[in-house]
C-alpha cells in the first residue's frame, strides 16, 4: 500500500488539537513555535550574552499565562496568539531580561497569576500573591489602591483588604524610612514621572530630600482622593475595567512616588498589552505607554533618551488622565456630578 505523503501533510495542516478547553490547529501551533524562536534570537545579539535560563523561562511563562488570561476573558484564539506574540518580542521585556537581568519579570509573572485567580473568583489566592508583591517591593503599591476599589465593588472581602493594607503599609514604612535617610537623589532614577518636570536637583545639606518627602505625601493623598471619587459611583468590574483600574493606579502611584527606577514600568507595559488586545480601539494608550516605558530603559542604558524625559513625563500624565476619566465615566461619577449641578 502506497503512503500518501501529500494527503498526510494536507491533513496535518488543518488538524485540530485540544488541551483542556483550548482548541488550536497545526498552523497556529507552528506560528507559536516560530514566534518563540524569533523571541529567542532577539535576545542573542547583545554584548552581555544570552540571558540566564531562569529569565528566559519566566518571560516565556509570563507570555503563556497572559495568553491564558486573554483566552479566559475573550475566548478568541487570534487574540490569544497575538498576546503571546507581542509579549515574546516586546522590546521592554527583551531589554529588562537580557541586558539588565532584573527581577521585574518575576513580579509581572506573579501578578498575572494573581489576576487569573481573581478572574476565577479565588480571591484569597489573589490576596496572598498580591500581599507578597506588596511586601517584596514598594513599586507595586498602586495595586493596593486598586484593590480598595475592588473591595468597594465587593470583589474582595474586608479581611482580604486588611491583609493587603498591612502588607503595603509595612513595606512603604520600611522602604521609605531607609531611602529618605540613604542619601539618594532623584537624579539616580530613570522612571519619567513628575520630577522630570519640576526638576531633579539634589538638595544639599539636609538629611532628607524635602522634594521627595513632599512627593511621597502627595502620592498617597491623591491616590486616596481618587479612591474616594470612585466610591461616589459603582464600577462593574469586567476584564477591561480591571485592567484599566490596575493601569491607572499603578501609573498614578509611580508618577508621584520618588525613587522609582526604569523597571517600574515593566508590569504596566505587560498589562497595557493585555488592555490593547481586549480593547483594540484604544490602541494609542498602550502604544504611548510602551514608548514611555522603553524611554526609561533607554536612558538607563545610554545615559539619555531619544528626547527630553520631561516630554515622556507629560505623555504619561495624559495617559493617566485618560484612564481616570474613563473609569469615572464607567462608575457613573460624572453623570452624578451633572445631576447635582
Amino acid at each position: 500500500m502506497r503512503f500518501d505523503l501529500d494527503g498526510y501533510l494536507r491533513d496535518l495542516l488543518f488538524r485540530k488539537f485540544c488541551i483542556g478547553k483550548f482548541h488550536f490547529d497545526f498552523l497556529e501551533a507552528l506560528l507559536a513555535v516560530c514566534i518563540t524562536g524569533a523571541g529567542f534570537l532577539l535576545r542573542t545579539p547583545f554584548e552581555t550574552g544570552l540571558p540566564h535560563w531562569l529569565f528566559l523561562l519566566v518571560e516565556w511563562y509570563l507570555a503563556v499565562l497572559s495568553a491564558v488570561l486573554i483566552w479566559n476573558g475573550t475566548g478568541s484564539r487570534k487574540k490569544t496568539i497575538l498576546t503571546y506574540a507581542i509579549l515574546i518580542v516586546l522590546p521592554t521585556i527583551v531589554a529588562d531580561g537580557t541586558i539588565l537581568r532584573s527581577n521585574a519579570c518575576i513580579g509581572a509573572l506573579l501578578f498575572v497569576s494573581a489576576l487569573l485567580f481573581l478572574e476565577k473568583d479565588q480571591q484569597w489566592l489573589f490576596t496572598i500573591i498580591s500581599a507578597g508583591l506588596l511586601l517584596w517591593s514598594v513599586k507595586y503599591i498602586g495595586i493596593l489602591f486598586a484593590c480598595m476599589v475592588l473591595w468597594q465593588s465587593r470583589r474582595l472581602k474586608s479581611e482580604q483588604l486588611l491583609v493587603l493594607l498591612a502588607a503595603g503599609g509595612a513595606r512603604c514604612f520600611v522602604a521609605y524610612r531607609a531611602w529618605l535617610a540613604a542619601g539618594y537623589t532623584l537624579a539616580t532614577f530613570h522612571w519619567p514621572n513628575i520630577y522630570e518636570i519640576v526638576g531633579k536637583a539634589a538638595v544639599q545639606g539636609q538629611l532628607i530630600d524635602p522634594i521627595a518627602l513632599v512627593g511621597l505625601f502627595l502620592a498617597f493623598g491623591l491616590l486616596i482622593l481618587t479612591v474616594w471619587l470612585f466610591s461616589q459611583g459603582r464600577l462593574e468590574i469586567g476584564t477591561v475595567t480591571m485592567l484599566r483600574l490596575f493601569l491607572f493606579f499603578g501609573l498614578a502611584a509611580g508618577y508621584f512616588l520618588p525613587y522609582m527606577d526604569q523597571s517600574y514600568g515593566y508590569l504596566y507595559a505587560v498589562l497595557s498589552v493585555l488592555y490593547f488586545v481586549c480593547l483594540s480601539k484604544e490602541f494609542p494608550v498602550p502604544m504611548l505607554l510602551q514608548i514611555v516605558t522603553f524611554a526609561a530603559y533607554q536612558e538607563c542604558f545610554n545615559g539619555e533618551a531619544m528626547m527630553s524625559m520631561a516630554i515622556f513625563a507629560v505623555i504619561q500624565f495624559l495617559i493617566i488622565a485618560w484612564l481616570g476619566i474613563q473609569l469615572l465615566q464607567e462608575a457613573g461619577v460624572i453623570s452624578v456630578w451633572k445631576k447635582r449641578n
